[in-house]
């Protein structure tokens, strides 16, 4: 049952600041419980960051946000990812990325860092990370959770904790923790069937969902949920700037140099989920959820051009020469490859509950989770077999599972104090794996029997003839998944926490936490969470947090290893480098050592927040929270490292012919200072309900202690140029403001919301704003505001009818210098926090059963 919030004194002036600061800055997510009765209500009871089980969103000792079905549903958003970012000022995740940018997986970003720093759970419970070691732009690559597993229908609400809390939950809560708890009914359903697309063509989209109840027992239930989503890729390309064929080719003057495509990717998901429970004994309850995903993205990746690309002048292109990954009998103008991911990802949880009022509330449960991802390349070839090449390669696919043991207590004890102190205590354990699943056709990465000859020797008697570039020894440029590079990784997790929340007075309440892990790769973590919270007034209230965390370097980050060749795309100007193999060394390879390398640290973080609770009865309320982020050791990949020294280490390594190195590195520490400012207000008026939000997101992020440079043969190499630390400062926007209004009456609701983006930067050259080896340079990208709106009918108690249009005005980000177009066509930022793919128009109906 909510606890009932105190009604206002008597006090005119505080009374109409907290209206005036509500009206103005009301909370883009409605601060709810899953309780629809309960619409009137700005706060709800919360389980995370406290240890008390009657916290609510206004009354928790740290910023926590509560979003419901129907403000999922509303939004018009076919995912949970892509809701979240609608809805939640300090969610941020690039939603145009697309295939081989990190399409496939869809995580979440809180407070402007990386994905890898928020912690996700399904129902308490840690939910198991995706195989793909996933770059999304501007973020360093790592293996996360896909919020996309999870079908719409099964949520019943979602919990966004905005504090680190890793000493309550573990590693990877530095930012945040986002827990999605999942619909318990036992009764009813709906059935949903919608669809849409891009006024601008493209992304045509069909998204059907469904949810059933069962009752299980006398007092049990069963839902289950299921989702099935299509969509076609969007092409926002345009005619490529570049040198298309060799000098003297007729076909510069006549080919349609709009030949290819760019933009969103095309996905075909299929997930479903189970969840129950059943009541044992009076004290003793069994529950469990299980869900299943399979999801497939693809998407044409950057093209082939017939003309050789290099890095020494603005136009990345040697007119006098072919390139390297040529097959003019396959593909006489030229290709652009297609890549296909698909992902198979399975998750469960079981356990028990017993809650007894002498012992208290105890939770033992055990999670499992298992997820492999595969790739495919088309009409691709491998020029070292000449017109005999495949065009289609099996690329191989990774695989990763853990399986956590858990047990968590908690009860109340009469301690003295104005209420009984809560005291919290637990136990862990996990086991961790990542390691290669299949390897990629041997066809894909051999050498065939042109490897090594000189491309003009293939082409006698034309102008070809004196080209000297050498065809690759090692296969194409997207090859698969060699056996040198095979990986199985392992790890052990044993852990122990205890804390005790306590109200020191009726107006003061204070917490701790305090936490052990031991890593078996890592040694010992400890960790600690202190919160506080004063209630100056029935009105207001001060709270804050002070915490350290860590983050273990993903398995993937320890273990990944990949041999290739030369690429011949660029986007940062060191991308198109000297022929010869490449190889991503694993951190720890004592022949990385020769390179610079040295194994990985975890990252450790500090954090603390001030913050202030203002509200007027249960109809308005104002959340203003400051943080400070201090992340230490931060994982990142390192530059492409190359040229003689580097060369002559792989020599005296055995590895002849590799001309570049890179692997994972602590490459700096982060700071990062924000604000968020989140509120509401409601009026019931005789026309129906009115509610009014904003919430704005504010940060800025600083970077320090940049380890620069290695020392490999005696020489001095770059290995964390500018680019990527500008990237880690201004490559999200650093403000986020998002106004929202909610009008219901009877049959009808609507909805509109406004999303405003402050500028945010492409970043390529060591030295900002300076012109990179291929022509690129910085960009600043304006502000974006987004304006979304939806309309729904209710035809009857059990049909709905709902037209949802997101990007109403139909706005772009701004495009790319013509020098910054890396692939030749692609007009717009793979990091335009809303993507760029215009006006979304979807409508469909709902059916309650």
């Amino acid at each position: 049952m909510k606890p009932e919030l105190p009604r206002l004194r008597h006090a005119p002036a505080p009374r109409l600041l907290v209206l005036a600061l509500a009206a103005s800055f009301g909370p883009a997510v409605a601060q709810q419980g899953p309780n629809p009765a309960a619409a009137d209500q700005i706060d709800s009871v919360v389980v995370l960051g406290s240890a008390r089980h009657d916290a609510t969103v206004l009354t928790s000792s740290a910023p926590v946000d509560v979003i419901t079905p129907a403000q999922l549903k509303e939004t018009g958003a076919v995912t949970l990812n892509q809701a979240l970012a609608q809805l939640h000022p300090s969610f941020n995740f690039p939603q145009g990325q697309n295939a081989v940018k990190g399409q496939g997986v869809r995580s979440a970003s809180l407070r402007g860092v990386s994905p890898a720093y928020t912690l996700v759970l399904v129902n308490g419970k840690r939910r198991n990370a995706s195989a793909q070691l996933t770059g999304t732009d501007p973020w360093p690559a790592a293996t996360v959770v896909d919020l996309n597993t999870i079908p719409v229908t099964a949520v019943a609400r979602i919990e966004v904790l905005r504090d680190g809390a890793a000493a309550q939950y573990g590693s990877d809560a530095i930012a945040g923790v986002i827990n999605i708890v999942l619909r318990d009914a036992s009764g009813g359903g709906e059935a949903n069937l919608h669809a849409g697309g891009y006024t601008d063509g493209g992304g045509h989209t069909t998204d059907a969902s469904a949810w059933k109840g069962v009752p299980l027992g006398e007092a049990g239930f069963l839902t289950l949920s299921a989702q099935r989503l299509k969509n076609t890729n969007v092409d926002r390309s345009e005619a490529d700037w570049r040198q298309l064929f060799p000098n003297g080719d007729a076909r510069n003057a006549t080919f349609d140099k709009k030949y290819g495509q760019w933009g969103q990717a095309e996905r075909d998901d299929k997930v479903a989920l189970a969840n129950a429970e059943l009541p044992l004994t009076g004290a003793v309850t069994a529950y469990g959820w299980v869900n299943y995903a399979n999801k497939e993205s693809s998407n044409w990746v950057n093209p082939e051009r017939v003309v050789k690309a290099v890095t020494n002048n603005p136009t990345v292109t040697d007119g006098t020469r072919l390139g390297e990954n040529d097959v003019l009998a396959l593909y006489p103008d030229g290709y652009q490859p297609w890549m296909r991911y698909r992902a198979v990802d399975v998750a469960a949880a079981a356990g028990l509950r017993v809650d007894d009022a002498a012992f208290g509330k105890l939770d033992v449960g055990l999670s499992w989770g298992d997820n492999e991802t595969k790739r495919d390349t088309y009409n691709t070839a491998n020029p070292a077999y000449g017109a005999a090449s495949p065009t289609h390669f099996y690329l191989g696919s990774w695989k990763s599972d853990t399986a956590s043991l858990t047990a968590d207590w908690v009860r109340n004890v009469d301690a003295g104090l104005a209420e009984p102190l809560a005291v919290t205590a637990g136990l862990l354990g996990r086991h961790e794996r990542w390691r290669t699943g299949d390897f990629g056709d041997v066809a894909g990465y051999a050498g065939g029997p042109l490897a090594g000859r000189t491309v003009g020797s293939l082409y006698p008697g034309t102008v070809y003839a004196s080209d000297t570039s050498r065809i690759p020894t090692s296969g194409s440029s997207t090859s698969g998944i060699k056996p040198q590079d095979a990986t199985d990784i392992t790890r052990n997790v044993l852990g122990a926490y205890a804390g005790a929340d306590a109200r020191v007075t009726r107006d003061w309440q204070v917490g701790a936490t305090a936490r052990y892990e031991h890593y078996s790769d890592f040694g010992a973590t400890r960790n600690f969470r202190l919160t506080s919270r004063y209630e100056l007034a029935p009105w207001a209230a001060l709270r804050g947090t002070l915490s350290s965390g860590f983050h273990a370097p993903s398995l993937a980050a320890l273990g990944y290893q990949s041999t290739g060749t030369t690429s011949n795309w660029s986007n940062t100007g060191t991308g198109t480098l000297t022929p010869g193999q490449t190889r991503q060394f694993r951190p720890a390879d004592p022949a990385a050592a020769a390179f610079g390398a040295r194994p990985l640290a975890p990252e450790r973080s500090r954090t603390i927040s001030l913050g202030a609770v203002l509200r007027d009865d249960d109809r308005a309320s104002l959340t203003v929270d400051a943080y400070r982020l201090k992340v230490k050791d931060v994982i990142i990949a390192t530059e492409t490292l190359q040229g003689a020294t580097v060369t002559s280490a792989f020599n005296a390594a055995g590895l002849a012919g590799f001309t570049q190195a890179s692997y994972y590195t602590n490459g700096w520490d982060a700071r990062t200072d924000g604000v968020d400012v989140i509120g509401r207000r409601q009026w019931k008026l005789a026309s129906g309900q009115l509610e009014l939000s904003a919430a704005a997101s504010l940060l800025n992020t600083q970077v320090e202690n940049v380890h620069r440079y290695v020392t490999i043969g005696g020489a001095q190499i770059l290995a964390i140029g500018g680019a990527k630390v500008r990237d880690a400062e201004t490559g999200t926007p650093k403000n986020k403001l998002v106004l929202g209004a909610r009008w219901s009456n009877g049959r009808w609701t609507t909805t509109a919301s406004v999303t405003r983006y402050g500028k945010y930067r492409y970043n390529v050259g060591d030295v900002a704003d300076s012109v990179a080896a291929n022509g690129n340079r910085d960009q600043v990208f304006s502000p974006e505001n987004y304006v979304d709106a939806s309309v729904g009918y209710k035809l009857s108690e059990r049909w709905k009818l709902d037209v949802n249009i997101q990007n109403v005005f139909n706005h772009y980000p701004d495009k790319y210098l013509t020098q910054n177009r890396a692939s030749g066509i692609n007009p717009y930022s793979f990091i335009a926090p809303n993507g760029a793919s215009g006006r979304f128009v979807q409508a469909g109906f709902s059916y309650r059963l």
